[in-house]
């Protein structure tokens, strides 16, 4: 059997009492003392570590590599705090033969005071990552409140998303030029150059006026004349049946 202070699982800068069984068969009734006796730097009331069941009564029977470990303390809570770093070990058992073992040794926590390690990390670090998105989440403005959230998305092809930002601006250089032509914005010159602007649209992009006429293409010409000359006459105070604007 032996007694050390190992490095935890979790952070090297943790580390953990260990009572091991190095040998090839069963140690009977082990019993552990240290001296002086270990303590944390932040003991919990009740659950003193000097006060844990297997410093003070007999272990029954240790397999062979079974490794009893309970967290120790932290480094970090430890420096400066004046607390004991070597504790005199002593164990004793017997084995399956009958023979007993009166064993001493030393635990020193300073035995590698000075040395660097590289950190790596675990599961253990992913797990901390998850608790702290769910914190995140949890305190989300939406996620926090309760009822329902409607997301509403559009999904679509890249070619669908170019061909519907193509027929976007070309109605919007269609609609400024309606404008100019009926409000006559700019005189005769900003027409000229809104047509001529229009008319390098359509020759660039020519599948605007030919491609499908289905749900967000654009109408035929004459159906948008006519909604363009109600509106323009709705903000006038004028009928509908105003005078024409030719787009041509």
């Amino acid at each position: 059997m032996i007694v050390t202070a190992e490095p935890s699982t979790a952070s090297r800068r943790l580390f953990d009492l260990s009572i091991r069984n190095i040998g090839k068969r069963p140690a009977i009734n082990v019993r552990v003392r240290l001296d002086p006796p270990p303590m944390r730097a932040k003991e919990i009331d009740g659950h003193e570590f000097a006060k844990m069941k297997m410093l003070n009564q007999p272990i029954a029977m240790p397999a062979p590599d079974q490794d009893m470990r309970a967290f120790w303390d932290s480094h970090l809570d430890r420096h400066g705090a004046g607390m004991p770093t070597s504790h005199q070990v002593t164990i004793t058992y017997s084995d399956t033969s009958g023979a007993a073992y009166d064993e001493k040794s030393v635990v020193d926590l300073d035995s590698m005071q000075g040395s660097v390690f590289t950190e790596v990390k675990t599961v253990h670090d992913v797990g901390k990552s998850l608790d702290e998105i769910r914190k995140i989440l949890k305190e989300a403005s939406i996620p926090s409140r309760k009822g329902n959230a409607e997301v509403l998305a559009i999904t679509e092809t890249r070619h669908s998303s170019e061909e519907r930002k193509d027929r976007e601006v070309y109605e919007s250089l269609r609609s400024t030029l309606r404008a100019a032509q009926e409000w006559n914005h700019g005189g005769s010159d900003e027409v000229a150059r809104l047509r001529a602007k229009v008319n390098r649209w359509e020759q660039d992009h020519p599948h605007l006026l030919s491609g499908p006429r289905g749900k967000g293409s654009l109408k035929p010409r004459n159906r948008l004349k006519q909604a363009v000359k109600a509106l323009v006459g709705s903000l006038r105070g004028q009928p509908s049946h105003s005078r024409d604007s030719s787009l041509t």
